[in-house]
């Protein structure tokens, strides 16, 4: 898991060989101007979202993780706290859909932080992450999902 602000997203490019598009539309975007939905990517190993989500208590949160992308999550509107865990140590998965590429876990969350406008969070496929954890009742959010190396289109 990587957070960091997007003035520093540039810094990660080298990670993955999609990143260094994913980053600049990071960098470039006016998201609070975009509207709601999946937004046109000329890379077709990335794949944003544009969003108001409901918000929820740290109880009610639990830890998603996925096989085949890593995200880059955004708040746009307000805070929004994470929980993360390492994925191999949880013990109490609900079951993988193929469809979705997520699952769930029935586990607590390891470590809490907040992110802000203006910052952003890089989960990779081993990192667990419980987000849209927060007060307001909701948060409009950018979600990169990013192919993994494993399962990229050439």
């Amino acid at each position: 898991m990587i957070t960091d602000t997007i003035a520093n997203a540039g810094r990660y490019a080298a990670l993955h060989p999609d990143f260094a598009d994913a980053l600049a539309l990071l960098q470039t975007l006016d998201f609070a101007a975009l509207p709601d939905g999946q937004i046109p990517c000329d890379n077709p190993n990335i794949r944003l979202f544009v969003g108001s989500e409901p918000m929820r208590t740290r109880e009610a949160a639990k830890p998603e993780a996925h096989l085949h992308h890593i995200d880059i999550q955004v708040p746009i509107s307000g805070s929004e706290t994470y929980g993360w865990a390492e994925k191999g140590r949880l013990k109490n998965g609900l079951g993988y859909d193929t469809q979705r590429d997520i699952e769930f876990f029935d586990d607590e969350a390891e470590t809490w932080f907040e992110l802000k406008p203006g910052e952003f969070a890089l989960f990779f496929p081993n990192d667990a992450h419980a987000p849209l954890v927060g007060s307001e009742t909701f948060i409009r959010k950018a979600v990169f999902k990013i192919r993994t190396a494993e399962t990229r289109i050439e």
